[in-house]
């Protein structure tokens, strides 16, 4: 594995718990949002669409259970970027779950601009 991968749920879910609505994830719309406003990025990341329903696709196999979206994988463990934010996977993998976490590393390792105040 040579690029980060991040996974995001699919733009449209259901839940059958909740009826029949339609669903977005909340948590994913930041990324998502990080994704449109500097394309560039997305050359450097293994972006992974999964269904809500788990298991979520070949995740697992990075993370157990604990199959929550965003999350992003770290190729072979940490970099500069990710040793404060990071948890560990199975294997020889990090992974960075929390949300916000997710978006400052985006923000870090890319150059990104920084979030008004």
């Amino acid at each position: 594995m040579s690029q980060a991968i991040l996974y995001l749920l699919k733009p449209k879910f259901k839940d059958p718990i909740h009826g029949n609505a339609d669903f977005f994830c909340p948590q994913c719309v930041p990324i998502e949002g990080l994704l449109t406003m500097f394309p560039d990025m997305c050359q450097n990341l293994d972006i992974r669409y999964v269904d809500f329903a788990r298991p979520r696709g070949e995740m697992g196999i990075y993370v157990g259970d604990e199959q929550s979206c965003p999350q992003l994988i770290l190729p072979n463990g940490d970099d500069t970027h990710s040793v404060k934010l990071s948890h560990e996977g199975l294997g020889k993998v990090r992974r960075i779950e929390d949300p916000k976490d997710v978006h400052c590393y985006l923000i870090a390792r890319f150059g990104l601009p920084k979030p008004h105040p």
